[in-house]
């Protein structure tokens, strides 16, 4: 991969400028499968560390992309004509995209304890089947704002609220996801395993039938 297109993660994930949300997650699973280990074709073409490095590019592509705020800084930065190489880098638009949504300050106070609810505890002990809205209904039930979850977690406000919603368009690559569901489970007490694992399985369905 030439210098010059290391940051056009368009190229790299051999994507129209233009292409609609869903489709970058289309061309993101191909590239990653043709570069993969899982390719013996590719150490033909390139050595074991290049095609490393390839990946690497292709999830940094990925997360860009993928995410309609990084893109939306990515696309005016490429489109300008005047961005640096180093502007349209992952760590750059990343730390644009906190300068534009700031993280929330520490809160003063302790938020106040929730009142418990003995049937509601239950079902979330013996809960397998997760999702966004119940990570929401557990979150709301303890009382825990997003704000809040985001200072505990480290993981920002608005992939707090998109891991809610289950939208896909406004978050990183998949192997991202579920490291920040793990994160918000255990902030809520809950099984992060269990939680994970039942998470990423309804995530993956509902990309699916997209």
């Amino acid at each position: 991969m030439q210098a010059t297109s290391r940051y056009n993660y368009y190229e790299v994930l051999e994507l129209a400028a233009n292409a609609p949300q869903h489709e970058v997650t289309t061309a993101y699973e191909r590239a990653r499968v043709t570069y993969s280990g899982e390719n013996p074709a590719i150490y033909t073409i390139f050595s074991e560390h290049e095609a490393r490095e390839l990946l690497s590019v292709i999830e940094e592509a990925y997360q860009v992309l993928g995410n309609k705020i990084l893109r939306n800084i990515y696309d005016q930065r490429l489109l300008s004509g005047r961005a640096s190489l180093n502007d349209l880098t992952y760590a750059s638009i990343v730390e644009a995209s906190k300068q534009a949504f700031p993280e929330p300050k520490p809160e003063k106070t302790a938020a106040a304890p929730y009142k418990k609810d003995e049937a509601f505890e239950k079902e979330m002990a013996s809960r397998e089947d997760w999702n966004g809205e119940w990570l929401k209904k557990v979150r709301e039930y303890k009382q825990i704002s997003t704000q809040r979850m985001s200072e505990i977690t480290k993981v920002n406000s608005y992939y707090v609220t998109a891991i809610e919603n289950m939208n896909p368009e406004n978050l990183p690559a998949i192997v991202f996801v579920r490291g920040y569901v793990v994160q918000i489970a255990k902030a809520l007490g809950l099984n992060d395993k269990i939680v994970a694992d039942s998470y990423m399985k309804n995530f993956k369905n509902g990309l699916e039938k997209r």
